[in-house]
């Protein structure tokens, strides 16, 4: 009995599971077939709504979609237990059983549904682009997964709602629905017109002004594109017609340029083009590509601001190679003609898309189109007269962007810069372009090819090709644009041709270290070349005195410029002062050459007086630092100290004496009124004279010998004054010198010229030159008026001793004459060589007659009209050698 108990229950189970099966499958049907009842008249927001979407749902007014209506960033909402991928899943499989079960063929009427809600329903297309977002209450909180986090959270008018947003658009779901993203590309492309031409008319307050915008930002970057000979032409209808009134709406522009520059993520899969070309009877699969080619091109042309955002699209496609050469060959007739604000984009997009391993002769057509290139002021000053640039910006910029392209384009590039370097090269001396240089620089950049560019730099120096003039042509107001090149090669580059064995090499590196100095303005950049020089002279000193005199040459030009030329110095005078510790080691040139640097950049023009006349004392804190140098030199016994401080005393009166003159002229450019410039004698007496004729008188004193009381009282020895003659004979001659060397340069005021004149014309008349007695009868002959003296009555010496050596009746012993009268004339002088040869002084023997020449020179240079002097109307007799 207990067995047939538990039996009966299972048979009563059985028989009701059977049953429930049978109901089961009989519910199912009747829910198809009124299913495919409801599917009959089904259109895309019903299929929408069917899954999940809340938005197309027509219960919309039950309370479901609570989206406060404040909140504009948020587009559909879907159903709280719905995702984007299960919405993806659940409307790729509705379309397909519509389409199967033959209720929408081909889904026919869901797309034409599709199609006008996106070209008439402008409120509902801006929703469909936003992103989705889903609701969650306090009655669903079960639906959302704690491992699935939202993107975003928002608040609702409900405080037991909570708004989550997705990442997703449902534009961005439907364009990954095979069936739909054809219809719904094209639909969205050909919306933009629309927009454009419908914002023409707004005031710019309507809320779809961002619709464009979220059109680009969900078409990009798809996974795949359906028909994509479908979509190219869509494209290239909507770019024609955007750039057909571009030129007259701002609006429609930025519209043009986004579909431009969105076009290489919208078409990005050249194998799909391929795929899609080839089911096709009348293409291949470059056609697609090639019709937007030539349509980025014509935009190009017919409007040159679009040549940056063409160019980019052009380089991101995924062109062929032959497709390639032909895109290269047409930015090259671009480069010809281009714009200069242009240049960067142009450069770059040669530089990065010129076919790698195509024949040569492409990459030196760009090349020798690269060597053109001007760099500053060239054939495009019109067009900077008038800011064409769409972002305003400068030349400076541009070329700066442009060289900074070439350069990372030459390091990365080896075909590029092998046929660069082939083809400079090759290039005849008197046929180089300015490019060349800069060119160089930038290939110069890459550490792997800066031998290659010194070997070639150096070369061309030497054979002529690379002149001064060609490097400032190539260099000169061009700071600005060649900054990335500065530490990079341009240091490199003149280091090493100043350290060059060949003279040609090195001028070009004193050129090139000029141009750095006047180019470069930034402290640092300046820092670095006065770095660089000191250590040139430091390092070269005594051992490549070449080296040392150029680098001396670059601070003297660089002196020269102007005031601004020893301003811009002047911050670096603690490196200028070490170089102080190698005076002994240079030569007489190159000490000349360093104090007149120290002083012009030691001087502080903050210091002078008002009258722009010069200070009361020394020219700054620097030069009381040389001064004590000097002084020490001076000092010192041994004659190749005494000839530094010599050098120092009279280059600072050379520097303080050419800024006095400097003022004076650029008064007399200023015409002055004449009652307010200070007369000779007034400046003759200004502190800066008094203190230039003082240090050079003090300098001349300790030239000559000094013997002191103590030296008397014990006996010098002969020897030994001889030693201290020949000692300061020497420093006095190297002196009158350096003064001759002072006013042959023509830095002298009138007013140091009249004084030195003054002094050593009277020393020389006294010491070097005697007079003949005026005699009243040619009978009367010598002092004594002997007949037979056998001297000429005119040419009888007023000085006794002078007259006893003619004679014969000095100690001399052996009677003297006069010679040297060439051209047999009356004489009035005569210079006392022999007197002064045979004298009993160990000083006058030793000492004068070694500063005769100098001294005879200094008055000739201050009488001699190529340098300032008065000419032969200052002259009482001459001397005839």
């Amino acid at each position: 009995m207990s067995s047939n108990s538990r039996k009966r229950p299972l048979e009563s189970d059985t028989n009701k599971e059977n049953n429930g099966i049978t109901t089961s499958r009989a519910t199912q049907a009747q829910d198809l077939k009124r299913r495919q009842i409801q599917q009959a008249s089904w259109g895309f927001k019903e299929a929408l709504a069917e899954c999940g979407v809340v938005e197309f749902a027509s219960e919309n007014t039950n309370g479901n979609n609570v989206a406060p209506k404040s909140i504009t960033v948020v587009g559909c909402q879907i159903d709280a237990s719905s995702t984007p991928s299960a919405l993806r899943s659940s409307i790729t499989a509705l379309l397909e059983e519509m389409s199967k079960n033959g209720i929408d063929p081909k889904n026919e009427r869901v797309l034409a549904d599709l199609a006008d809600i996106i070209s008439t329903n402008d409120e509902m297309a801006r929703k469909m682009l936003l992103p989705l977002y889903r609701v969650r209450t306090s009655d669903n909180q079960n639906c959302f997964s704690q491992f699935t986090q939202p993107e975003e959270t928002m608040d609702g008018d409900d405080d037991d709602n909570e708004i989550i947003v997705e990442s997703s658009s449902l534009v961005k779901i439907l364009l990954r629905v095979d069936a739909l993203q054809s219809t719904l590309l094209t639909a969205l492309v050909q919306k933009l017109p629309e927009l454009a031409a419908s914002e023409d008319n707004d005031d710019g307050s309507s809320i779809n002004n961002d619709v464009p915008r979220l059109i680009f930002s969900n078409i990009r970057w798809l996974d795949h594109i359906v028909d994509t000979s479908a979509l190219t032409m869509t494209f290239v209808e909507c770019l024609t017609v955007l750039a057909s009134s571009s030129s007259s709406c701002e609006k429609t522009r930025q519209i043009l340029l986004d579909a431009i520059s969105t076009l290489p993520d919208i078409l990005n899969d050249y194998n799909a083009l391929v795929v899609s070309n080839n089911d096709d009877d009348d293409g291949n699969g470059e056609d697609g590509q090639t019709s937007i080619l030539a349509t980025l091109q014509h935009l190009r042309v017919e409007d040159p601001s679009l040549l940056i955002p063409c160019l980019d699209a052009v380089g991101s496609l995924p062109l062929t190679d032959s497709q390639f050469e032909d895109v290269t060959r047409d930015a090259l007739e671009a480069l010809a003609n281009v714009e200069r604000w242009a240049l960067p984009a142009l450069t770059t997009f040669l530089m990065n898309n010129c076919p790698q391993g195509s024949s040569s002769s492409l990459a030196n057509e760009v090349i020798e189109e690269i060597r053109k290139l001007p760099l500053g002021k060239g054939n495009y000053d019109d067009d900077y007269a008038m800011d064409t640039s769409p972002n305003g910006g400068g030349r400076d910029d541009s070329e700066a962007v442009m060289i900074e392209s070439l350069s990372r384009g030459f390091a990365h590039r080896s075909d590029l810069t092998s046929a660069l370097l082939k083809s400079i090269k090759e290039t005849t001396p008197g046929n180089h372009l300015p490019a060349d240089i800069w060119l160089l620089a930038c290939v110069a950049t890459a550490n792997h090819h800066k031998a290659k560019v010194k070997s070639i730099i150096r070369s061309k120096a030497n054979n002529g090709g690379f002149t001064s003039q060609l490097l400032r042509q190539s260099l000169s107001g061009n700071g600005t644009a060649l900054t990335s090149l500065f530490s990079t090669s341009l240091c490199e580059m003149a280091d090493g041709l100043l350290r060059s064995s060949d003279n040609a090499a090195c001028e070009l590196g004193v050129t090139l270290y000029e141009v750095l100095f006047e180019d470069f303005k930034d402290p640092m950049q300046r820092s670095d070349v006065v770095s660089s020089l000191v250590t040139h002279i430091c390092s070269g000193v005594g051992v490549k005195e070449a080296e040392v005199d150029a680098a001396m040459r670059v601070f003297s030009c660089i002196i020269d410029i102007g005031n601004d030329g020893p301003r811009a110095l002047r911050s670096f005078n603690p490196l200028l002062l070490g170089m102080l510790e190698f005076l002994h080691q240079m030569t007489t040139s190159q000490v000349r050459r360093l104090f007149l640097l120290l002083f012009a950049a030691g001087g502080d023009t903050n210091d002078e007086m008002a009258s722009g006349l010069g200070d009361s004392s020394g020219v700054g804190g620097a030069c009381d630092d040389i001064q004590i140098v000097i002084e020490k030199n001076l000092s010192h016994g041994q004659i190749a100290n005494k000839r530094i401080g010599i050098i120092g005393t009279v280059a600072y009166a050379v520097t303080r004496s050419a800024e006095l003159l400097d003022q004076q002229n650029s008064m007399e450019v200023e015409e002055t009124d004449a009652t307010c410039m200070p007369g000779g004698a007034a400046v003759a007496s200004l502190p800066i004279v008094k203190d230039i004729t003082e240090k050079i008188e003090k300098a001349y004193s300790k030239c000559q010998p000094v013997v002191s009381k103590s030296a008397l009282d014990t006996n010098m020895t002969e020897s030994n004054m001889v030693t201290t003659s020949n000692s300061s004979g020497s420093a006095a001659a190297f002196m009158l010198d350096e003064l001759c060397h002072a006013v042959q340069g023509g830095r002298l005021v009138q007013e140091i010229r009249d004084w030195l004149d003054e002094k050593y014309q009277l020393e020389f008349e006294e010491m070097f030159v005697g007079d003949f007695e005026e005699t009243e009868g040619a009978g009367q002959k010598g002092s004594k008026g002997a007949k037979d003296d056998g001297l000429d009555p005119q040419q009888i010496p007023t000085d006794p001793q002078d007259l006893a050596i003619l004679n014969g009746t000095s100690g001399f012993g052996l009677p003297g004459e006069l010679r040297f009268n060439i051209q047999d004339a009356e004489s009035h002088v005569y210079v006392k060589i022999l007197p002064i040869l045979s004298s009993l002084t160990r000083n006058n023997r030793e000492m004068l007659i070694q500063q005769l020449c100098p001294m005879f020179r200094l008055m000739a240079s201050l009488s001699d009209e190529r340098y300032g002097g008065g000419g032969l109307a200052e002259i009482d007799a001459m001397l005839e050698w």
